[in-house]
């Protein structure tokens, strides 16, 4: 079988992983690690490439490289072998290969995975009793200003971290100082087995349609075609969110689903994109973004701004893909906060929604990107900037772009073709338009996650969907590509102050529930509370009707989290117990003409049981 051909992308770092044959010890002295570094050294002067971050362990070797050609990068490996394997074999007596079979690397989309890629092989694969900052075979300390090394070279993405080379070094070790979230570790785990890129899905996805190849790693068993959405799984989740909304001391609110356009248009511009349709006699709204609807509500009831929590459900609507004229409904869970002016509120939040992934069991596959645009006026300065940039060149835009160019022409920046790059790179900077007060504000922010211990990375090209303000947050779950949003939301303090015309704060973010449940059934989660169990008592003969409600009374005493039906349809019970089948989690109690009852739950079935004995099976049905 032949080999897999290794992905290659000119300019993009790859992290390069070798391995001890059967785990057996690389380096066992000193004297092994400088031999295996002076190797290396020797490599990258004669093939040329540049080295931004290592780690060696006993067992193991982890390089962050980016090479200068395709070849560059086995050619180095490859003389590194050469040199430091015959030296071990020769000094403690052994024979046959060093490594475990090849080489494993993935690629790494420098502009959001450097820093990670660089943290992660100086310190993730580290056993956690071992220092970092006092471990003398990885590049930490260089690159936090301690030392200097001159193999190591500074990536482009390393460098913006700050002007000077001190900056640089102190941005850094902050960046360092935090813990690799599991979902990283798991990303660059799945990559490094697969050789595929580390990348946002956007970027994936660019590079697929250049390749007609995939270059995400895939995981076992065949990717699911269709996600079946019942009823089982949004009550689940509409459980999940309602206890912690309890536990965070947010309430609950009802919103309609229509809304009188007229009666709230000011509030109908923090949707970019509101849905509209047309009434009989009126127009009317469905509004694509919850918080709109709560906005409205909010507006009604002014005492709610000195300082509520409050949370929603329901349905939104969005124009189908391609098709403008039809809509399709979405359900969503909203969350607000309304009176806190300190981010405190928007940590605690992020903690919430931390806190409801590991709850469903799935942090390890989603990851929190923040941002921070500034004030409305900062923010406002970048997007004209941006658009006499990209004036001159709006006639290499289609149409979407086009119309991107005159509102919100920073999309243009995340979602362009693949030529249109060397212009995108030489594009004004929203860095360049941020006061020094929003960005102290924002450093503030990223302390108090840090202290939190909330895993999360600072995505500069994550901008705004509605109309939010200097914060802005997303969960994005890259396995159900190409629609990864899970969760959205951050702060909107001058929207609500202009249409309210006080000074107001707010902070709220949206669950995508469809999008949750289809991770949830693409990883093969089924979890023991989707056994939304129901019970069905049917009465088999023509038996007095008050042994049936009896009976039911009981059971409902006895398990009071569970729906207890008694089924009197004038039909037989072969069809009453069929239709109670239907639903995989109906436990059906069935009472004979002597009183004695039968439990039948799938193809489980148990007869001649008094009450006592059908409370016991019950139990071990829904308890196992």
């Amino acid at each position: 079988m032949p080999r897999k051909e290794r992905l290659f992308i000119l300019g993009l770092p790859q992290i390069v992983q070798l391995q001890g044959h059967n785990k057996c010890e690389l380096f066992s002295e000193d004297g092994d690690f400088c031999y295996f570094l002076e190797c290396l050294d020797n490599a990258l002067m004669r093939y040329g490439g540049d080295l931004h971050s290592y780690c060696l362990l006993a067992s193991k070797a982890l390089l962050l490289i980016t090479p200068n050609s395709k070849e560059n990068i086995g050619a180095i490996i490859q003389h590194v072998g050469r040199r430091y394997v015959p030296y071990f074999n020769k000094k403690y007596r052994r024979s046959g290969s060093l490594w475990e079979g090849r080489y494993k690397s993935c690629l790494v989309e420098a502009k959001n995975y450097l820093l990670p890629s660089m943290h992660f092989v100086e310190s993730g694969a580290m056993e956690p009793s071992i220092s970092v900052a006092h471990y003398p075979w990885n590049s930490y300390n260089h690159n936090i200003g301690e030392a200097s090394l001159e193999r190591i070279s500074s990536h482009r993405e390393y460098i913006l971290l700050g002007k000077t080379t001190q900056q640089q070094a102190e941005a850094y070790r902050r960046f360092s100082q935090r813990s690799i979230s599991s979902y990283i570790l798991q990303r660059i785990s799945d990559c490094i087995r697969q050789n595929t890129i580390l990348g946002m899905a956007k970027f994936c996805q660019q590079l697929e349609n250049q390749l007609q190849g995939n270059v995400r790693p895939r995981k076992r068993g065949r990717p699911r075609k269709n996600y079946n959405l019942s009823g089982q799984h949004l009550s689940f989740i509409e459980r999940k969110v309602r206890s912690l909304c309890q536990q965070y001391s947010y309430t609950e609110i009802k919103l309609p689903i229509i809304q009188d356009a007229n009666s709230a248009s000011e509030l109908l511009s923090f949707s970019l994109t509101p849905q509209c349709i047309a009434s009989s006699n009126h127009q009317t709204i469905l509004s694509s973004d919850g918080s709109f609807s709560c906005l409205k509500f909010v507006n009604q009831h002014l005492e709610l701004l000195q300082g509520s929590k409050v949370w929603y459900q329901g349905p939104i609507f969005r124009h189908a893909y391609e098709q403008h004229d039809m809509l399709e409904q979405y359900i969503q869970i909203g969350v607000e906060a309304f009176g806190w002016e300190n981010d405190a509120i928007v940590a605690e939040q992020l903690q919430f929604q931390y806190d409801f992934f590991k709850v469903l069991e799935v942090e390890k596959e989603v990851e929190l990107r923040i941002n921070h645009i500034g004030s409305m006026a900062e923010f406002t300065a970048f997007r004209q900037a941006l658009t006499i940039y990209f004036q001159p060149f709006s006639i290499l835009f289609d149409a979407t772009r086009q119309a991107w160019l005159q509102n919100v022409p920073e999309r243009i920046l995340v979602d362009y073709p693949v030529e249109l790059e060397p212009m995108i790179k030489l594009a004004p900077k929203l860095s360049d338009y941020l006061s020094i007060t929003s960005l102290a504000r924002f450093q503030q922010l990223e302390q108090l996650l840090d202290n939190m211990g909330l895993p999360y990375i600072v995505d500069h090209n994550l901008y705004p969907a509605s109309h939010y303000s200097d914060i802005l947050f997303e969960w994005h779950a890259e396995y159900i590509a190409p629609q990864t949003l899970v969760c959205r939301g951050g702060r909107y303090d001058e929207f609500i102050s202009k249409t309210m015309q006080r000074k107001s704060n707010a902070c709220g973010f949206a669950f995508m529930l469809d999008n949750i449940i289809k991770l949830l059934l693409s990883i093969g989660y089924h979890p023991r509370e989707y056994n939304d169990y129901k019970i069905v008592v049917i009465p088999e003969y023509n038996i007095s009707g008050a042994l049936g409600f009896n009976i039911c009374r009981q059971l409902r005493q006895s398990f009071p989290s569970i729906a207890v039906t008694l089924d009197c349809a004038e039909k037989l019970t072969i069809k009453r117990q069929a239709n109670a089948s239907k639903q995989g989690n109906n436990i059906i109690v069935i009472i004979n003409e002597h009183d004695n009852m039968e439990v039948l739950f799938k193809h489980h079935r148990e007869v001649e049981l008094s009450l006592d004995g059908v409370r016991a099976r019950i139990s071990r049905l829904i308890y196992a």
